[in-house]
């Protein structure tokens, strides 16, 4: 099973690119974990078809390709629930990793399961006016463990936004924002359960120091992995998740079974017993994204 943080920065392209086969087969964007192949927002009503005969050309080059590489990981946007039960019936369907579910909560949560075959994994996005309501983001939560395979529950930012008719302004944070607050609301419901969160996208690509802002900010929400949508924006993710060398001692220092219940490290007071979740998280990041220069 892929975890959550493996994903790194999750591109996301429409099903209409010409050159999904370039990124897919690692010759654009090396640096990327894992991509979105978006056939709901970034596609037109009128290229709906075309984008459709594009995503199918593609997985049948992924089927043909003798050796797959490690990265990137693969999953695709639905437009919808119908759309979603189209593409399952696909044969190539399953040369992806996965879906990203659209719209996805309590409303559907039924219908996705029918339609959904079982051996791909999913990402859920939530993005509804039903995020603000904390009992059905409970019920949600307590109806998961029916579900299929979830690798992490993507956070839509600027759909939550669209919710409360705001669009979030180039110099602040989405922490700023109403959506910061629910932000926090969902890292309390989910996360203690084992569910993990991904962060929405900084759509001002051209923005780099606000996008490191909320990615420091997302670190500190305990979410795993950003959406983006501009490739310049991939390397300042996984530059953010490496960790640094203090961070690590502590983690290690922590991880070890020396039977101390509280001890200092780096001028900080250390105690297993409640930072040990801390400390696994370090480990897995510096794993994955290495040690900060």
């Amino acid at each position: 099973m892929l975890s959550a943080l493996s994903l790194g920065a999750t591109l996301y392209m429409p099903a209409t690119r010409p050159d999904l086969w370039q990124v897919v087969n690692g010759e654009k964007y090396p640096e990327l974990r894992s991509l979105v192949i978006c056939l709901e927002d970034a596609v037109a009503e009128h290229e709906i078809e075309f984008a459709k005969k594009n995503l199918k050309l593609l997985l049948q080059q992924i089927q043909q390709r003798q050796h797959r590489t490690q990265h990137p990981k693969i999953f695709i946007r639905p437009r919808h629930i119908m759309m979603a039960a189209e593409l399952a019936e696909w044969s190539e369907i399953r040369a992806l990793d996965g879906m990203v579910l659209p719209k996805f909560g309590l409303t559907n949560f039924k219908q996705w399961v029918e339609v959904l075959p079982s051996e791909l994994a999913y990402m859920p996005t939530l993005e509804t006016a039903e995020c603000f309501d904390i009992g059905q983001m409970k019920e949600l939560r307590e109806a998961l463990p029916e579900f299929h395979k979830i690798i992490v529950l993507r956070i839509g930012g600027n759909d939550l936004l669209n919710c409360l008719a705001l669009r979030r302004p180039n110099d602040i944070t989405l922490y700023q924002t109403p959506v910061g607050t629910l932000i926090a609301n969902l890292a309390g419901q989910f996360l203690p359960h084992g569910f993990a969160l991904s962060a929405p996208v900084c759509e001002h690509f051209s923005q780099v120091k606000l996008l490191q802002d909320e990615l420091y900010l997302d670190l500190q929400h305990g979410l795993s992995g950003k959406t983006v949508i501009h490739p310049a924006q991939i390397s300042i993710v996984h530059q953010a998740y490496q960790v640094n060398e203090i961070e690590l001692k502590q983690a290690q220092d922590i991880l070890l079974d020396t039977g101390k219940a509280v001890f200092a490290c780096h001028g900080s007071m250390l105690e297993p017993a409640t930072h040990r979740r801390w400390a696994e998280r370090i480990l897995e990041r510096s794993k994955i994204f290495g040690l900060k220069i």
